[in-house]
């Protein structure tokens, strides 16, 4: 039997309760849904919804990498069509020195990028104080489907902590209390990776603010962490789109995913740029 919901969590049906009410996308083609279930809800519309943006494998863990390693700001772009465009623009107004055009299609290099999606290979020397340009299949894809939001932050294994604790603080000191956790899934599916790391925040979440009302996404996002390996790593290679990674030659990149709380850079997402705090 299932290990029941922890006593000061609550259910999205309890009756007059002013509490944090917590709601997780599965994939980004969701957050749409998601977002008009946060309005009927608690009244709540975008501009007043805090969000946490989750693509554990990879595009998350490489922009918690980037940042952790002075990246001057990541711009997530939709498609690779859009990030070539934007790359151009800042190189005209930086320099050509000044902008790295990063990102993946299908978790394979896109031809005239200067990099790909692996955490591993922005490092400080190659990334340190320039601008990255980003596209990958499913993360700024869901990055794009959030911007409306009011607060919007990047969490992976690798700083899920320091997340939490930052969601914890801006939660507290905002009226409608409303969180939508995104994750970004496989192109418009549910993922395994990226929904354990939902519920080890929302368990973390509870611990740090208290009652919290949960969709039901949320509490099946919480049941799943609860039963995931605590191996993090052992996980990541077991899930679906870890062994495709793997077949890509992608290990060494799994094994760097699935490190727990390395940093405790918070990514935050404004005006459609990505900085570290």
């Amino acid at each position: 039997m299932n290990e029941p919901l922890r006593a000061n969590t609550l259910r999205a049906d309890t009756p007059g309760v002013e509490t944090l009410w917590v709601d997780t996308a599965f994939s980004y083609v969701e957050v749409p849904l998601r977002l008009r279930d946060t309005k009927t809800a608690r009244g709540a519309a975008p501009g007043n919804i805090t969000c946490c943006v989750i693509d554990v494998l990879r595009a998350t863990s490489t922009i918690a990498a980037a940042m952790g390693n002075g990246c001057a700001g990541i711009y997530p772009c939709a498609s690779p069509d859009a990030a070539r465009e934007l790359a151009a623009s800042l190189r005209a107004e930086h320099g050509n020195d000044a902008v790295l055009l990063g990102g993946e299609k299908d978790a394979k290099p896109i031809e005239g990028f200067d990099g790909g999606n692996s955490p591993r290979e922005y490092t400080k020397e190659r990334i340190g104080g320039r601008r990255l340009v980003f596209s990958s299949t499913n993360g700024t894809r869901t990055l794009d489907a959030v911007k409306d939001c009011r607060a919007i932050f990047t969490a992976a294994f690798a700083n899920i902590t320091a997340v939490a604790n930052r969601l914890a603080d801006e939660l507290k000191k905002e009226p409608s209390r409303a969180l939508l956790i995104a994750c970004s899934g496989r192109q418009g599916g549910y993922t395994e990776e990226d929904t354990v790391v939902a519920g080890d925040i929302i368990s973390k979440l509870t611990s740090l603010i208290g009652e919290i009302e949960l969709s039901d996404t949320s509490a099946a996002a919480l049941e799943i962490s609860k039963a995931a390996d605590s191996d993090s790593a052992a996980m990541l290679r077991n899930c679906r789109w870890g062994r495709y990674l793997t077949t890509l030659g992608l290990g060494e990149d799994i094994e760097f995913c699935g490190k727990t709380d390395w940093t405790i850079i918070v990514p935050e997402m404004k005006d459609g740029v990505i900085q570290g705090a």
